[in-house]
């Protein structure tokens, strides 16, 4: 699935706002694994990506392997987007 540079761009600006000391975040920063990400800095970059974006992540995308980098919750970004596209329920079947 490809995704938009503007979507990168905007979880790049989520997470400089959300990381305490991150302004030199690049799209490949290990978020994770340096720390710089934490499970409050999780859910703070989910909340700002859900109001943002006026989604809501499902719960299946929200496991570390897409909170590694900045690229990785992008990624996540764009299935949360397509599954927020879907229709749902049984109203979809029709």
């Amino acid at each position: 699935m490809t995704r938009p540079p503007e979507q990168l761009d905007a979880v790049l600006a989520v997470l400089r706002a959300t990381v305490p000391g991150a302004p030199d975040l690049a799209p490949d920063t290990e978020l994770l694994s340096s720390g710089l990400l934490d499970s409050l800095g999780i859910v703070a970059a989910v909340g700002a990506l859900e109001e943002a974006y006026r989604i809501e992540f499902p719960p299946e995308l929200l496991v570390p392997d897409h909170f590694v980098d900045a690229c990785a919750l992008s990624a996540a970004l764009s299935y949360a987007l397509a599954a927020a596209a879907r229709p749902a329920g049984p109203e979809a079947a029709r």
